[in-house]
């Protein structure tokens, strides 16, 4: 593979590539023409990479596999992205070799896409291609937003996946027959591998490590490239959005009664009697104008506050607890955990100001 930019001026093809061995993982990274280059390169950089990193610790002679990655696109024609670098695929989809494995990048025309059907165009001749080798045997694993690309090839349905958090709305739509499950960094159903949002291609790469080359590979490799090992959830990064683009105006007057009253202890039966409801068509029209049950959403909802509170203020957080509509701060703190997988301290210690004081707040 080849790079043409002046941030990369550094890197040269041939330092990017490792000497073939037995034991080498033949590995497809599409080069999709996408938003950005880094979910491209940078999945293709580190697999790479992980070959020399054994090298330089066992000799020789690797003690577990290694990657030789390319970059794999329709037409072996430069591509040139947005953020000014260019790449030069080194083979395309004519190649009559199957790789071992297919990495599928994030795709998308910019970072906040709203119309994947129309993004997955460009890259549909992809997918006769990527059956025809999981046919053979050839393991399939997408980044981000690439789940969709994925999922348009049908080797999703019925199986459990994950993608970037934001777009969760719009996959479940595309894709129903998807079991997506949004909290998970990496969802492995063997033959198919998902992550999730963002720079989490670098987990997926270790992990992938890990998977082919072993557990001390996948060690050395995050301690040299101080890459955090062992992330597997998303929901600390997650943001609960508000869904208020259906036309229920009744259900819309209690979402903005919900956010702008959030320290008041509703319920689904006062919410009800507020919207003059009974409980039952309350329930019904919310879950279907939100996608979410009054109780699930109304704790999201308190906790999304409870997590603003703690990047910005010292309150304690009992005090939190209470400003967002909780008694019981022990209670709160199991909720929160079971949204987030952190603790409100560990939360506050990974997001919020340090206190001026050097102390923690409990």
């Amino acid at each position: 593979m080849a790079f043409d930019s002046p941030a990369l001026s550094s890197l040269k093809p041939g330092e990017m590539n490792f000497a073939p061995s037995p034991r080498a993982i033949r590995t497809a990274v599409l080069a999709l023409e996408s938003f950005a280059s880094f979910p491209v390169i940078g999945p293709a950089f580190l697999l790479n990479l992980s070959g020399g990193v054994q090298k330089i610790a066992n000799g020789a002679d690797p003690r577990g596999a290694i990657f030789q990655a390319d970059l794999v696109s329709l037409t072996n024609k430069p591509i040139r992205f947005p953020d000014g670098v260019t790449v030069h695929p080194t083979i395309s989809i004519k190649d009559p070799s199957r790789p071992d494995l297919i990495f599928i990048p994030a795709i998308g025309n910019d970072f906040f896409e709203d119309d994947f059907t129309r993004c997955i165009e460009p890259h549909r001749a992809f997918l006769p291609w990527i059956k025809a080798c999981a046919a053979e045997g050839t393991r399939v694993v997408s980044e981000c937003t690439g789940a969709f690309l994925l999922a348009a090839t049908g080797l999703l349905d019925g199986r459990s996946a994950t993608t970037h958090w934001f777009f969760a709305d719009e996959f479940r739509k595309m894709y129903p027959r998807v079991n997506l499950q949004l909290d998970r960094l990496i969802v492995d159903e063997g033959s198919v591998i998902t992550s999730g949002a963002g720079a989490s291609f670098t987990d997926l790469v270790i992990y992938l490590i890990e998977l082919y080359s072993g557990h001390a590979a996948a060690v050395l490799t995050s301690k040299l490239l101080a890459l955090d090992l062992g992330r597997r959830s998303q929901l600390p990064y997650t943001i609960f959005s508000t869904l208020k683009t259906h036309n229920d105006r009744h259900i819309l007057q209690i979402q903005n009664v919900l956010e702008s009253e959030s320290q008041s202890r509703w319920t689904p039966e006062s919410l009800a009697k507020r919207a003059g409801m009974s409980l039952r068509t309350f329930d019904r029209r919310f879950r279907k104008a939100t996608g979410e049950a009054p109780s699930t959403y109304i704790q999201k909802l308190r906790v999304e506050k409870a997590k603003r509170l703690l990047e910005c203020c010292n309150d304690t957080v009992d005090e939190i607890a209470h400003k967002v509509g909780y008694e019981d701060a022990r209670s709160f703190r199991q909720l929160f955990g079971h949204f987030t997988s952190l603790s409100p301290r560990t939360y506050r210690v990974k997001y919020g100001f340090p206190t001026t004081s050097g102390t923690e707040l409990s």
